[in-house]
């Protein structure tokens, strides 16, 4: 594990955590950076975890060591879309004490192919819409959102046990604690997503392995997210047979829709799923949050 700081003086308000594992993904945590740099929030330090897993182990291990009042986590692979989301983040935070998690919204860069832009708008999670006011959503998640740090350490913080599945987990906790979850407003990142048929059924795969691996181990962390702005379904709990009787009507919704990719990663997703089941094996080093 290494770890690198940018460096403020005094105590910073905010802590900026980001879990990587080899610290460059490719050059996407250098742009990343790039974005950072160019916040007109000023008052941050950056924590950057490199060489941990599972991811909520290495964002545990980060918030142990920040020593802001705000903790905003951010994916190794996003980016920060304008200068005014860190900013925007902080206000809304502050505005509202009832705030547990504000999230920003994930918008397809400048750059994204043309099969990166049809994957957005088969899947709504992948590319959200950017509100005008502070919208209670499930869509809050890991890519880029913030938490009082005293609120992450009430909860518990992160769980350390499973592969997948971070985001609706720690989403319930918040709200059973009484906290909202909310998008804020006018903030957008970038988050990359699947350019392509291979790293489509790569991606799609790893989450249904990651799945049957929480299933199968930790039952307790698996909760339904939702696909619509304003639903926030993730205190719900579903038995494995509802589920498995919901999934081919989800297949044949997609071709009726026309929606391949969707089609396409919910049979990769189906393939993790069931290789999940039989091989995944648990990690000793894991922990109950």
């Amino acid at each position: 594990m290494t770890e690198q700081k940018r460096q403020q003086s005094g105590s910073p308000r905010v802590s900026v955590i980001i879990p990587s594992l080899d610290g460059d993904r490719g050059g996407r945590v250098a742009r990343l950076i790039e974005s950072i740099e160019r916040q007109s929030y000023r008052d941050f330090e950056l924590v950057l975890i490199t060489r941990v897993s599972p991811q909520g182990r290495a964002i545990n291990q980060g918030a142990a060591r920040a020593r802001g009042q705000i903790l905003v986590i951010l994916d190794d692979d996003s980016r920060l879309a304008d200068e005014t989301v860190f900013q925007t983040l902080v206000d809304t935070l502050d505005a509202d004490p009832s705030i547990g998690m504000a999230g920003a919204s994930i918008v397809a860069p400048p750059e994204a192919t043309a099969f990166q832009r049809r994957a957005g708008r088969q899947f709504p999670r992948l590319d959200t819409p950017v509100t005008d006011t502070v919208v209670d959503s499930d869509f809050a998640c890991h890519g880029c959102c913030a938490l009082r740090t005293s609120v992450f350490q009430e909860v518990g913080g992160e769980r350390e046990d499973i592969m997948r599945g971070l985001d609706p987990e720690l989403r319930a906790r918040l709200r059973e604690a009484g906290y909202r979850v909310v998008l804020a407003p006018h903030t957008r990142i970038f988050h990359p997503l699947p350019d392509g048929w291979r790293p489509l059924f790569r991606t799609f795969f790893r989450n249904g392995y990651g799945s049957a691996h929480a299933r199968k181990f930790h039952p307790d962390s698996v909760y339904e997210t939702a696909e619509s702005l304003h639903h926030t379904a993730d205190t719900m709990r579903t038995r494995l047979v509802y589920r498995l009787f919901r999934f081919p009507l989800r297949l044949l919704g997609a071709l009726v829709r026309g929606n391949g990719i969707r089609f396409a990663a919910y049979c990769a997703y189906a393939c993790g799923y069931l290789w999940g089941s039989v091989a995944a094996r648990e990690d000793p080093r894991a922990r109950a949050a």
